[in-house]
């Protein structure tokens, strides 16, 4: 799990987690990985790098109108 963090969705202050896809360039991916670290409610001690495949977990969360609860892991060789 690289972090673990609460945002909003369906308006402008929140981050568009969901809008990430496939990287086209390493910078890009660098960028969203960035940006959940510094949402990350800890540090869970792992980080992804460039052709990592990922996974994002969303459920809602209450604390705020629209609120998600978000869940960003890379995947491990078995």
């Amino acid at each position: 799990m690289i972090a673990v963090f609460k945002t909003t969705v369906y308006d402008d202050t929140g981050f568009k987690y969901y809008l990430f896809v496939n990287a086209e360039t390493e910078e890009e991916f660098q960028a969203y990985v960035d940006e959940c670290k510094a949402l990350s409610l800890y540090d869970t001690g792992v980080t992804a790098e460039y052709g990592d495949k990922l996974i994002t977990l969303s459920t809602c969360e209450y604390s705020r109108t629209n609120g998600r609860f978000v869940v960003v892991a890379k995947k491990i060789a078995e």
